[in-house]
């Protein structure tokens, strides 16, 4: 048997105290809330896209009636043709008094009119006075060269006497005029063409033309036949082309949702 010696003994008292837990933060709540409502408002206001589908289609014409549309424009002349003048003529009557014969000379001038060519007036006798005629020209061109009888009545020397015993006519001054070119005329027709171009707006296959051309103005004709067609009404048309008896459409759709069916 053992003994046990009595030794010192201590004791220990032990206390359990709770400690207060940290406060959550705020921030990471924050954020959620946020992010879920961007989410929420995107969702919710951006538009729902929908696959389209693009396509070329064929269909036959449909011919409606004929329809005639008229236009006029006027042709505004630019062309410009000039008449240069022109010289008055007449004749002269020379007679000689002399025992001698006289010649006058081409381009033998007296009051502003020139003989034509050389004459011969013979001379004057028991019968009376030698006589003679030649033409002659204006020396100014233009209406002051026009003269009325007896304009000219003058004594050359002693014996010759130079008369006009008749009017000197023909004398014109220049002038111009203006007359429509052929550009006029196809002007004007490109406007006509452009008034039609709008009264005949819609799909028609190509208008036949008549026109008719006065002097200051062209009409034109047209006659159309306009044609129509028929398309599913899902169909958006974009453009519209003609291909002889047919139509070439461009058209945009919403394909129809296929349903799967899971046994």
């Amino acid at each position: 048997m053992f003994e046990v010696d009595n030794e010192p003994t201590e004791t220990l008292h032990i206390y359990v105290v709770r400690e207060e837990a940290p406060k959550p933060s705020l921030l990471p709540i924050f954020l959620s809330v946020v992010a879920l409502s961007l989410l929420v408002a995107f969702g919710v206001l951006s538009p729902t896209q929908q696959p389209v589908m693009r396509a070329v289609i064929r269909i036959p014409a449909v011919p409606l009636g004929i329809k005639a549309f008229t236009a006029s424009a006027q042709v505004i002349p630019t062309g410009v043709k000039t008449y240069p003048a022109t010289t008055a003529r007449g004749v002269l009557t020379i007679t000689n008094g002399s025992i001698i014969g006289q010649v006058i000379p081409a381009s033998f001038t007296i009051s502003n009119v020139a003989t034509d060519y050389v004459v011969y007036v013979p001379p004057g006798n028991a019968n009376g006075y030698g006589y003679a005629t030649v033409s002659a020209h204006a020396t100014l061109s233009g209406q002051g060269g026009n003269l009325s009888p007896y304009s000219i009545n003058s004594v050359v020397g002693s014996s010759v006497y130079i008369r006009n015993l008749s009017a000197f006519t023909g004398g014109h001054d220049a002038y111009s005029v203006k007359f429509a070119t052929a550009q006029d005329r196809q002007t004007a027709l490109l406007q006509a063409r452009g008034i039609l171009l709008s009264k005949s707006s819609g799909l028609h296959y190509p208008c036949k033309e008549f026109y008719s051309l006065a002097e200051i103005k062209i009409g034109v004709l047209w006659q159309c036949r306009f044609i129509s067609y028929h398309i599913p009404s899902f169909y958006h048309v974009t453009a519209v082309r003609l291909s002889g008896q047919s139509l070439v459409i461009d058209v945009w759709f919403i394909p129809r949702p296929v349903h799967i069916w899971v046994k």
